[in-house]
């Protein structure tokens, strides 16, 4: 059995080719915008709610168990996004 050396050109182009597909996941990931319709911001809560957008980012960092935990996921670098559905329960006036 004879083995032959492997190129080091195409040794190299293969790790570029490893390392754009792995930076263009990284980048979809970062890039993705959530659904508007279905998730909403803080300042968006803030906006159609009047509750300000602090104390909706605040209660998002409570424990899950807490009772005024707000649920959240962060999308992107440093928003976070709350499912529409769950502020429209939490905060909609009963009429």
């Amino acid at each position: 059995m004879f083995m032959t050396a492997q190129d080091p050109k195409d040794s190299l182009l293969q790790t570029i080719a490893t390392l754009e597909a792995k930076l263009d996941f990284v980048l979809d990931s970062i890039m993705v915008q959530p659904d508007k319709s279905k998730y909403m911001t803080a300042q968006e809560i803030q906006a159609e709610f009047g509750i300000s957008h602090r104390t909706i980012l605040n209660r998002s960092n409570f424990l899950p168990g807490h009772k005024k935990h707000i649920p959240s996921f962060q999308a992107g670098a440093r928003r976070k996004y709350f499912e529409r559905r769950v502020i429209e329960r939490m905060f909609k006036q009963n009429g």
